[in-house]
């Protein structure tokens, strides 16, 4: 099972403790859990599910594919439903993390063309309310995208304890020099947890403990240049360095007395001066605060306990403009989205199960460009990091594990199938489990960086190089034509 989904299976089996004899009483929402199945092999027939229902819950399907002008009427049935593909249909009974919900089988004839539009029509019989999902029906239905050939991809079967080496370590500090603690408890201890590389090649540490944040610069690695003072009330567990020197924290306030949320966004500027403060946004972080291609700030979060015991979406959401201004609550809203922006107005969907995981890059028209099969001898775990384009071609930082043994798998796609970079990481490289995600981050140098902290060694930020860079010419991306 991966972190992501024992995290929310833990914090459901904790809230249906507390909750006991009184759940049956409380009124659940008509808002049901879906996750689209965002790429479909053309010609195949296909589950759709709606889930965390009440029993007294039924429903309709409408669906059609780009080629039909007419939506075809599909009952919704109770039944089983695993969140990932069918092959792993076992596994995920054996992890827990299937239940029961309404599915519809939507046929093989509607299955044709390039996209499969549908949505639902769900009616509680027994508070007479009625919802359609989406709220837009036929005038603007759900979306996904049915694809002729997937470029394949096996990564046949892991093999632990093979970890690649570094090519250079670009910044360092002894344990003197960095506030690391350690704690009896596995996986005990806390430190340093989060790191980004800014745009002029500087690399920059969370030094939690003490409070700072201390940066290298280019080329000189072996002691920060200097340090940046945070606020002494912010218990910070991410940043990330903007485009114009600004210095993005998540963090909660731990003056704050109040009986509200105290976490929250805040800018700070150079100094460490704070800027101004946000609300933080919900979910459990699946990667590192990211700027996206524009310079806007965007957060990667799953969404947690309401998805329990699915574990759940991850939704790419926006947190300020390009010129690192907060939105506001309804600018994130209209601004998430579950695909990954990427350079040249492409959008990467991601589709993850135990052994085979689905990614396409999809550009401005809503065609696919490309789109990979990958298939794994060992189980995929997850991804808590963010993938990025390298030369065109998509780096997955990807988690695998057999029975105690986990490592990071980082993978880069090849334009024709088969990968051209593998190699793995370390799960767990810093002390202590401060956040879910992984200290990992690829560089605007199509570089993997990765920060390392030891009790003995202190902390240290590791280089990897994920092959050549395609030519400006040949890294154009255009419309795949199979």
């Amino acid at each position: 099972m991966s972190r992501l989904l024992r995290s929310v299976v833990c914090v459901a089996g904790v809230a249906s403790l507390l909750a006991g004899a009184t759940t049956a009483a409380i009124p659940v929402k008509l808002s049901p859990y879906h996750q689209p199945p965002w790429l479909i092999r053309r010609g195949e027939p296909v589950t759709l599910a709606y889930a965390l229902l009440n029993s007294s819950v039924t429903g309709t399907v409408y669906a059609r594919s780009n080629l039909q002008r007419s939506f075809t009427r599909l009952t919704l049935v109770r039944g089983p439903y695993c969140p990932g593909d069918p092959v792993d249909a076992a596994a995920m009974r054996r992890d827990k993390v299937c239940g029961e919900a309404l599915v519809a089988h939507v046929p093989r004839k509607l299955t044709g063309g390039s996209k499969l539009f549908y949505y639902a029509v769900l009616h509680d019989s027994a508070s007479g309310r009625s919802v359609t999902v989406p709220t837009g029906g036929a005038a603007k239905p759900q979306r996904v995208w049915i694809v002729d050939r997937f470029l394949s991809v096996s990564l046949g079967t892991h093999r632990f304890g093979r970890r690649r080496a570094p090519d250079a370590i670009v910044a360092r500090s002894g344990p003197k020099g960095v506030g690391l603690t350690c704690c009896a408890d596995p996986p005990g201890g806390d430190g340093p947890s989060s790191f980004d590389r800014a745009q002029d090649g500087s690399i920059w540490v969370l030094d939690r403990l003490n409070h700072r944040l201390l940066v290298w610069r280019a080329g000189h690695p072996a002691h920060p240049a200097r340090s940046v003072t945070l606020p002494r009330n912010l218990n910070v567990s991410d940043f990330s360095v903007g485009r114009n020197g600004t210095i993005f924290i998540r963090a909660g306030d731990t003056a704050d007395l109040g009986n509200g949320n105290k976490d929250h966004l805040y800018a700070l500027m150079a100094t460490g001066r704070l800027h101004w403060q946000a609300p933080t946004t919900a979910g459990i972080a699946t990667a590192q605060l990211q700027l996206g291609p524009n310079g806007a700030l965007y957060a990667v979060q799953a969404c947690g306990l309401t998805c329990a015991p699915f574990g759940g979406h991850v939704l790419w959401t926006p947190l300020t403009t390009r010129a690192g201004r907060p939105l506001s609550l309804a600018e994130r809203a209209e601004g998430t989205s579950p695909f990954e922006p990427l350079p040249s107005g492409l959008r990467l969907v991601t589709e993850l199960s135990f052994s085979v995981a689905r990614f396409a890059l999809i550009n401005q028209a809503d065609e696919i460009v490309r789109a990979w099969r990958v298939t794994s001898g060992t189980r995929l775990s997850g991804m808590l990091g963010a993938p990025t384009l390298v030369g065109g071609d998509p780096v997955l930082p990807l988690e695998v594990s057999a029975q105690q043994h986990w490592e990071k798998l980082i993978v880069r796609l090849g334009p024709t199938g088969g990968t051209r970079v593998r190699f793995a990481l370390a799960d767990r490289p810093v002390v202590g489990e401060v956040n879910l995600f992984a200290p990992l981050r690829i560089g605007a140098d199509g570089r993997l960086y990765q920060l390392r902290t030891n009790l003995k060694t202190g902390a240290s930020v590791a280089r990897y190089s994920l092959g050549a860079r395609v030519a400006a010419a040949s890294r154009k991306i255009g419309r795949w034509r199979p």
